[in-house]
């Protein structure tokens, strides 16, 4: 049996989500979209199997299931809202607000099924990662519903929620920090003279291309490190200066940030 999906709140995330599944033809009837923006609706105006609703609730009524893709700070009203709905318990839910436990989301919609996901940027390529929290609940059939959603537009990883807060530095604000580094590398070359309107693509390539040897290799980063940190040479004078800048211990301080800062929107979702 086809599944209507309710996506509440058409922000970047959801259009990526939605992109995926009607790129892979997922066995959907319908999506009923709800967002205070009308412009948000636009990439979908024109697809058959989109349809805009005129609230929350009027989505909410008339899907099985039900993607929250709002600001964490908007969910106390949405769910608010949601918990009137008569059969709103009956519903499944899927979960995107950093650092908001399934468990809260639960307690709100008067013990409903919840499934916590946390997707990233890529996904708005197919390129994405999503960390989906395992809920023994919930039957197979859906578990696996939710877990296709996301994989049309990337991979999945499951983990248990308890790890929820710490993965998000690993996985949902890493990819700042590699855009942060390749514009890092490329205002280097420029201040030193280079100035090539290809510069920012071959970068690119170098981090894809070096990405890529390391996932398609049973060999440790630490290996492919020394492979190319030839003895005295420019690389191994490169990485003593990473070394001095403490880039390694900065990596790891900011993606404990991550999740104290998830930690806190935690308890402010309380």
């Amino acid at each position: 049996m086809k599944k209507k999906l309710a996506v509440i709140g058409v922000g970047n995330m959801a259009k990526a989500i939605i992109g995926g599944i009607l790129s892979k033809n997922l066995p959907l009837e319908e999506i009923l979209l709800f967002d205070r923006t009308a412009t948000q609706y636009e990439p979908f105006r024109n697809n058959a199997l989109c349809r805009t609703s005129n609230s929350i609730t009027d989505a909410v009524s008339n899907a099985d299931c039900v993607l929250l893709a709002v600001k964490p700070q908007n969910y106390d009203e949405v769910l608010a809202e949601i918990s009137s709905i008569p059969d709103a318990k009956e519903k499944l839910y899927i979960s995107i607000g950093a650092g908001i436990s399934s468990e809260s989301v639960s307690q709100r919609l008067l013990g409903a099924q919840v499934v916590r996901v946390l997707p990233n940027l890529p996904m708005l390529i197919g390129q994405g990662v999503s960390v989906i929290c395992q809920n023994p609940a919930l039957n197979t059939k859906d578990f696996e519903f939710v877990c296709n959603v996301f994989r049309s537009a990337g991979s999945v990883l499951l983990i248990d929620e308890k790890d929820m807060n710490a993965i998000i530095g690993v996985t949902s604000s890493s990819p700042a920090y590699v855009f942060q580094f390749i514009s890092a590398m490329y205002q280097g070359a420029i201040s030193q003279g280079l100035d090539n309107k290809d510069l920012l693509d071959a970068i690119c390539d170098v981090v894809i291309g070096s990405a890529l040897t390391l996932k398609n290799s049973s060999d440790t980063p630490e290996e492919w490190i020394a492979r190319v940190a030839s003895k005295g040479g420019t690389t191994e004078r490169a990485l003593a200066t990473l070394k001095d800048c403490r880039f390694s211990e900065g990596i790891g301080e900011a993606m404990k940030a991550c999740t104290a800062r998830a930690d806190e929107l935690g308890q402010l979702s309380k």
